[in-house]
């Protein structure tokens, strides 16, 4: 046990690295292997993989599997805040500098597709993951960022989105004033993964890396994981932050960014009722059903350190947060820490997600990267994996199984970007 913070809670203190996705000879030779086939092989059993796994299952006659190389939901998809929300890398007049006015109009739209279809699958399903439409504040921390808030909402309701300005802290913790968008919901996420594998009924096989893809024959593709060996038709691949340790292509197009969160014991009372940002998003936090707070973020000061696939709790960034809940809810601060945890995010360098045809990229120098026809990914959901997710992983099954354009995700973009400097992850 460590104390992190002088008078504060302890906590449990972790170095996790993410399994191996290298095998050597001497793990593999002569192991007796399961042969198997499947029509869709997924690799990733969080909250992408599982909603890739709902679309499927809505198609007849397909065989799918998953392969989780640690238990489902294991990433980030169940170490973030359960936000579902409708935002991009920052706010939106940001995202029309920076993609131009109709890109950042049509990813708006597509987030909120998100959100149409989560509430679809409570309607279908029930609410078993703590589903809660309550919205979301964006909360400015200094009158410029106030002023880029009501910028952002004038476009926004310019552009025919439902959105409201408020020029007043509607917390009364002094924020300069907000942006609240009315259909973010919160929800379990840990449980929103279960529920979907649920619902789908697909085989979740965990436990297992796949350390090889190959070209098998007809057209077909071989995986190899530490415990079988599948041939299946179509590939998808949803190992956001993980995908340059399975395949250096994206080595130079994904970082592994490391966010932090603490939740307290519950309250004896509720205290906020929203999602909230704040900071342009370098701080996020709400009350969680059961009363407890939960506050993230506060890496903005750290970024060249909070990089990289370690599960760990840093000194400097948890003691950023408890100064931060003593600052702004020194109620919540009053409560002891009942969770210290982290998450490793992926972001690209535009911070929008990528779809595209696998390219594996040599090892050797000299050799020529090549395609692997029938292997698809989607990945870099630059910290908004949740509100990317249903709409995302929708598009990505369309894409693999009917050739759709995947559009403004398409990984094109950034095949020519070596000179590209990182939008914000990244000092």
């Amino acid at each position: 046990m460590w104390n992190i913070i002088n008078g504060g809670s302890k906590a449990r203190f972790q170095l996790w690295v993410f399994i191996s996705m290298t095998v050597s000879y001497w793990q593999d030779a002569h192991k007796r292997k399961l042969v198997e086939e499947a029509d869709v092989a997924i690799i990733g059993g969080g909250i992408m993989g599982a909603a890739c796994a709902y679309w499927l299952s809505k198609r007849t006659g397909l065989k799918v599997v998953v392969i989780e190389a640690q238990k489902r939901g294991s990433g980030a998809s169940a170490r973030n805040g359960g936000f579902v929300l409708r935002g991009l890398f920052a706010y939106y007049h940001q995202a029309v500098a920076a993609y131009g006015r109709e890109t950042a109009c049509r990813l708006l739209h597509f987030n909120d597709d998100t959100h149409r279809y989560l509430a679809d699958f409570v309607s279908a399903h029930g609410n078993s993951f703590f589903y809660e439409p309550c919205g979301s504040y964006l909360l400015a921390c200094s009158p410029e960022e106030l002023q880029a808030l009501e910028e952002s909402a004038q476009l926004m309701r310019d552009d025919g989105f439902e959105v409201e300005y408020l020029n007043t802290d509607p917390l009364k913790r002094n924020y300069h004033g907000a942006l609240f968008n009315k259909t973010d919901v919160g929800v379990h996420s840990g449980l929103l993964v279960d529920s979907l594998f649920q619902a789908s009924g697909v085989p979740v096989y965990e436990g297992e890396s796949v350390w090889r893809i190959d070209r098998a024959q007809g057209g077909k593709v071989k995986l190899y994981t530490t415990e079988r060996e599948l041939t299946c038709g179509r590939v998808l691949m949803v190992t956001n932050a993980y995908s340059p340790l399975l395949e250096p292509w994206f080595v130079d197009k994904v970082q592994a960014v490391r966010g932090q969160i603490v939740v307290t014991k519950p309250l004896k009372k509720r205290i906020i009722d929203k999602l909230c940002y704040a900071n342009y998003g370098w701080e996020y936090f709400r009350q969680l059903p059961d009363m407890r707070f939960l506050l993230g973020g506060c890496r903005e000061l750290f970024r060249a350190e909070e990089v990289g696939y370690a599960d760990m709790v840093t000194q400097p960034v948890q003691t950023a947060l408890h100064n931060y809940l003593q600052d702004r809810f020194p109620e919540a601060a009053a409560m002891p820490v009942d969770y210290r945890w982290s998450g490793i995010m992926a972001f690209t360098k535009d911070e929008l997600p990528i779809i595209g045809e696998l390219i594996q990229q040599p090892v050797v120098v000299g050799q020529q990267p090549e395609s692997v026809p029938g292997v698809f990914y989607a990945v870099g959901c630059n910290g908004h994996g949740m509100g990317y997710s249903f709409a995302l992983s929708k598009l990505l099954v369309e894409v693999a199984m009917d050739g759709a354009d995947a559009g403004i995700f398409g990984s094109e973009r950034l095949l020519n970007s070596a000179g590209v400097s990182w939008m914000h992850a990244l000092v």
